[in-house]
């Protein structure tokens, strides 16, 4: 599959959705274990030249495919299909649908046009619609 590296993630200080590349993260420091930790990242917009500071939790990458009703698919994405409710994560190299309705997962990319994904919120917004 040939798409478009792209990114999205809430401003910090706006709330607004930012898109674009990921630019690099911010060092808070380390923890025990040697990982770098950090609460923001961020996002160079290409539609106005400028680089956002964005909340890490809420970056996920554009997966390269469009809902039913033409709307890009991200990573975190909640969406709704004919199977029922997911949430769009990566894992093992691949996009995937997962949630109570899907535990061991299923690669979204093979199955698109048969499940019929819509977008109906995000992990980050709409943590609720899983429940």
């Amino acid at each position: 599959m040939n798409r478009k590296i792209e990114f999205r993630g809430k401003e910090i200080k706006t709330g607004k959705w930012i898109y674009g590349y990921l630019s690099f993260f911010y060092v808070d420091g380390r923890n025990e274990n040697g990982f770098i930790h950090t609460d923001k990242a961020r996002i160079y917009s290409q539609d106005d030249a400028i680089a956002y500071d964005v909340l890490a939790e809420t970056v996920g990458q554009f997966i390269g495919l469009k809902d039913k009703n033409k709307i890009k698919v991200y990573e975190k994405d909640i969406v709704e299909c004919k199977y029922g409710i997911g949430q769009i994560v990566y894992e093992e190299g691949k996009f995937i649908l997962g949630g109570k309705d899907y535990p061991k997962g299923m690669d979204i990319s093979i199955r698109l046009s048969e499940i019929q994904l819509e977008v109906i919120g995000n992990i980050c917004e709409n943590k609720e619609l899983l429940k």
